[in-house]
């Protein structure tokens, strides 16, 4: 009858080669069968049906409670949040925080850039101060036409007073200038620290998301482990129940 033992012990497996297939607990799924050995072998050397009929029902506990304790430790395993990253929780936070999460959020819709002033606003705080300076041309040009000569002092007052009008009109162009230019540098520096701002605040988002992303992965790729072990497991018990039913039919 030895050769129905052999089987036994072929399909249950024993060691860690016969539970390579279950992950991290291949060894242990075959080394629970491996204590049965010891049984097995006393099977095969009784001669007596009666008493190899009761080592038989022995084995059949023993295979049972061995299986019992190594789904036992398996689940206990695979439930204790301490031996993975990963939990429930945290791919349903993953989930919720890819479906609240807008990209367009961390880009700022700027006005376009606004200047209310023009140049006449410029032209008053320099008007006293040209005034003064072009009059005293006038005076030195009126002087040189001859006062007696109306007609020539005329001219010279025409001549200054274009000149004060075209010095005005520059010198308020260019402060004019000045601070449009001013004004859009700020503007433009707003908008830059500000958008900069923005793409610190999404780089930390992406890289807590992506984190979450890993822990959700983490979840994912231990339920799978956990059920390709508890297949495994369940394959080997088949196996054995098998072997012991034809064990059963040789006495």
């Amino acid at each position: 009858m030895a050769n129905y033992g052999s089987n036994f012990v072929a399909g249950a497996g024993t060691g860690a080669a016969a539970g390579s297939v279950a992950g991290p607990y291949g060894a242990i799924i075959g080394g629970a069968v491996g204590g049965i050995v010891g049984l097995i072998s006393a099977y095969e050397d009784e001669q007596d049906s009666r008493r190899k009929q009761q080592i038989l029902e022995q084995i059949k506990r023993q295979y049972n409670l061995s299986n019992a304790e190594l789904e036992s430790t398996l689940k206990a395993y695979y439930n204790n949040p301490d031996n993975f990253l990963g939990s429930k929780s945290d791919v349903q936070a993953y989930r919720d925080t890819i479906a609240n999460y807008d990209p367009t959020a961390f880009v700022a819709d700027y006005n376009e850039f606004e200047y209310d002033k023009n140049v006449d606003d410029f032209v008053n705080p320099y008007f006293d101060k040209i005034i003064d300076s072009v009059g005293k041309k006038v005076q030195q040009s009126a002087a040189g036409a001859g006062v007696g000569r109306g007609t020539g002092a005329a001219q010279a007052i025409a001549a200054a007073q274009a000149e004060k009008e075209d010095s005005l009109y520059q010198t308020a162009l260019n402060q004019y200038n000045a601070d449009r230019a001013q004004s859009y540098q700020e503007w433009a520096g707003n908008i830059t620290a500000l958008q900069n701002k923005l793409n610190a605040l999404k780089g930390a988002t992406d890289t807590k998301v992506s984190m979450m992303g890993n822990l959700a992965q983490d979840y994912a790729d231990t339920r799978k482990q956990y059920m390709s072990d508890y297949l495994a497991m369940k394959q080997n018990q088949n196996n054995g129940n098998l072997s012991l039913a034809s064990l059963s039919l040789s006495i």
